[in-house]
């Protein structure tokens, strides 16, 4: 396990406080799974090595979320701890902030570069509103600036 955190900690994955504003748990997660696979990390060292990553009063949570298991529950894989971890992360509301954002998002003001970016930011909160490339393409160019067909 040395070896693999050694590994992992060269590949610089993102760290997360959990008291930050501009923290997003979403690319948290995202990002250090993006690494773990590109590892070639097994299931149960995924966990361990996400929560390597975790400081301050994630750090807490995650000591308090482990600690609060009970004797017996089955083991703790990548995709209980993120589940866990966004739940108390990444709340519902905010979730639901992401996909009005989305959902209200136009170029106005932006370059065609910039609101593309945006676009393609936003769009991993809101997978059923652009589950298909054709749904995903159809979005964007509906919602951008009227002064491009001029």
């Amino acid at each position: 396990m040395a070896s693999r955190l050694r590994d992992f900690t060269r590949m610089n994955p993102p760290v997360f406080f959990g008291y930050r504003a501009h923290e997003d748990p979403q690319e948290f997660v995202d990002e250090v799974h993006k690494i773990l696979c590109a590892m070639g990390v097994n299931e149960e060292e995924k966990d361990e090595l996400d929560a390597y990553h975790l400081n301050d009063v994630a750090q807490v949570w995650y000591k308090m979320w482990v600690d609060g298991r009970a004797p017996g529950e089955v083991p703790i894989t990548w995709d209980i701890l993120n589940t866990s971890f966004l739940e108390r992360f990444f709340p519902r509301e905010q979730r639901e902030d992401k996909v009005e954002e989305f959902i209200y998002l136009h170029q106005e003001g932006m370059s065609v570069k910039e609101y593309y970016l945006k676009f393609v930011k936003l769009s991993k909160y809101v997978s059923s509103l652009v589950s298909s490339s054709r749904d995903e393409m159809s979005r964007f160019v509906t919602c951008v600036s009227e002064y491009l067909e001029e």
